[in-house]
């Protein structure tokens, strides 16, 4: 007995099976998703299919003006046969033998069903389909059809069709939006949980963070940072701010040697200086003209580790009536270790330091925040804008289910038919 879904579909008064496993519609989606980044051609078979499925979705209510809409369905794991040609892996060395071969796909495939959230949209005659995060159709209906080979496209639309049959039915009987809450895997949601909670079932986890600061680190640093600041710098120099730099490097471990404080910056830092290098670096003169420079923008000189906007590290000077000050950016919660480090043994050092947004790095220190859960099919960064109800700052997969009954979930989007005139 297969073990994949198939559907009886009508095409031109034939019956057509329509057979689809979660591993051949992964196949399909990796195929598509890098093809599809501007707006396509197809030829007649697959625009035909994309209206008759706009067609069907023209009875779900839209979510907003672009007929943006979200469906939930489901689809099995399918027999080892479509996971993947045996006797071709095999000969290019993929795997040594059969058991390995089904050891990969249970691996690769370990439940029975596997659920996708299809998003549409519609503009004038422009259609978008994306299947979790995988673009599938970005297709402008009013150019001119390209004739190349896409079966597999048209398959894979039969069966979308099948399935939104399939949602509309159980809308229309009331059931659709409960058997989705209760049945929509874990493995697909977004949810938060808190890092205390995440700790007491995984204390690897804060072992492994520990390892990075020490206990006595972590109480100076949520005793005494904020975005207060008591004194000032009078005179800066940019002598001083890489003095304020090496100290930084130095208490977060990196290498040192006999390299200058100019170094340590030019050698760590993002590079993008604005000329911070070139003035003379005892002379507060110079550097009051630099940094009052209106010119002056579009580098990074106060970026000390290089990184992504999740992950960099600004040690950022200030200024106001009464002096210079520098500033560290408490929202970059995969640096916090970075960022505790750097404000401890400056701060110790008497220099004024603030912490923007202190409380967000502490709350994680102690496990009061909250981690962000995404779907699997998400890379776990820069994940706020998913978030309605919560809001997280740090995201992981999961896939344990003894994780859950201490999740707080996103709840799914309400698919509801659009009400008869």
């Amino acid at each position: 007995m297969l073990l994949y879904m198939y559907s009886l579909f009508c095409i031109n008064r034939k019956l057509v099976y329509i057979m689809i496993s979660a591993p051949q519609l992964d196949s399909i989606l990796h195929i598509y998703k890098n093809h599809n980044l501007n707006p396509g051609s197809y030829d007649k078979n697959v625009k035909a299919r994309i209206n008759k499925l706009y067609k069907l979705l023209d009875l779900i209510k839209p979510l907003d003006d672009d007929e943006y809409k979200v469906l939930y369905f489901s689809v099995p794991k399918g027999n080892i046969k479509e996971y993947g040609n045996y006797k071709e892996l095999k000969s290019s060395g993929e795997v040594k033998n059969y058991k390995e071969f089904i050891n990969f796909f249970n691996e690769d495939y370990p439940d029975e069903i596997y659920w996708y959230k299809m998003t549409t949209s519609r503009y004038k005659n422009y259609r978008t389909i994306v299947i979790n995060s995988s673009i599938l159709i970005n297709a402008d209906l009013d150019s001119a059809d390209e004739l190349f080979l896409n079966k597999q496209l048209q398959e894979v639309l039969d069966f979308l069709i099948i399935k939104v049959k399939e949602c509309i039915k159980k809308l229309k009987d009331g059931t659709y939006n409960k058997y989705i809450n209760e049945n929509y895997s874990y493995k697909n949601k977004f949810g938060v949980i808190k890092r205390k909670d995440y700790w007491k079932l995984y204390p690897e986890v804060k072992e492994n963070l520990l390892k990075g600061i020490s206990q006595e680190d972590i109480n100076y640093f949520i005793a005494n940072a904020s975005d207060n600041i008591a004194n000032r710098i009078k005179d800066m120099t940019s002598s001083k701010y890489f003095a304020c730099v090496a100290k930084g490097y130095k208490d977060i471990g990196y290498e040192i040697g006999n390299m200058t404080n100019k170094e340590l910056y030019l050698k760590y830092a993002d590079g993008r200086d604005e000329g911070l290098r070139n003035i003379a670096e005892d002379s507060s003169i110079e550097f009051d003209k630099w940094y009052n420079n209106k010119k002056r923008g579009g580098g990074h000189p106060w970026e000390i580790i290089r990184g992504h906007s999740f992950a960099r590290v600004n040690l950022q000077i200030g200024k106001d009536d009464r002096g210079y000050y520098l500033s560290l950016d408490g929202s970059v919660i995969l640096s916090k270790i970075e960022i505790a480090k750097i404000f401890n043994v400056l701060n110790k050092n008497n220099l004024p330091i603030r912490v923007y947004n202190a409380d967000i790095i502490k709350n994680a220190f102690k496990g009061e925040d909250d981690i962000g859960i995404v779907p699997y099919y998400i890379i776990p960064i820069m994940c706020a804008g998913y978030f309605k109800k919560y809001h997280p700052k740090e995201f992981i997969h999961i896939d344990d289910s003894k994780i859950i009954n201490y999740i707080k979930w996103e709840p799914l989007t309400k698919v509801e038919l659009k009400k008869e005139n």
